[in-house]
């Protein structure tokens, strides 16, 4: 049982690294996502208020809108590369291992801190890990 338990803090260290590795990077690009997103608006708040948007065609009011035109096109790539992915990461990552975890009655709240389970074998649920997450056993 003490085997499983080294095993299980193992893996547990090992989440808290994995998910704590993803934060630098998430935390900059939800920077970049609130920078470009600020752009957009103040971008089509003047586009909107400006009269001359009626009066003419959407090509020329979009040329007549730089700021408002390049920020919406960079807005709109980041999202095709996938920015709302990468600014939850450390979440998804979270959420499927809050799944899997509850097949074997356990669960991990946010600070990755395992709840044990109370009635389903201890040993599956390591060697499960063990071989998902390539996590070496611990030398003695």
């Amino acid at each position: 049982m003490a085997d499983q338990t080294e095993d299980l803090k193992a893996f547990e260290r090992r989440l808290t690294e994995v998910i704590s590795g993803h934060q630098p990077a998430a935390r900059f690009w939800r920077i970049i996502f609130f920078f470009v997103s600020m752009c957009t608006i103040v971008g089509a708040w003047t586009w909107l208020w400006d009269p001359e948007t009626s009066q003419v065609s959407l090509s020329q009011s979009l040329w007549n809108h730089p700021f408002f035109t390049i920020s919406c096109s960079v807005l709109l790539l980041l999202f095709l590369f996938g920015i709302h992915k990468r600014v939850v990461a450390a979440s998804i990552i979270a959420s499927r291992c809050r799944t899997f975890l509850s097949e074997y009655n356990m669960s991990c709240d946010d600070e990755d801190i395992f709840n044990l389970p109370q009635r389903k074998s201890l040993s599956s649920v390591i060697s499960w890990v063990r071989r998902r997450f390539k996590v070496p056993r611990p030398r003695s």
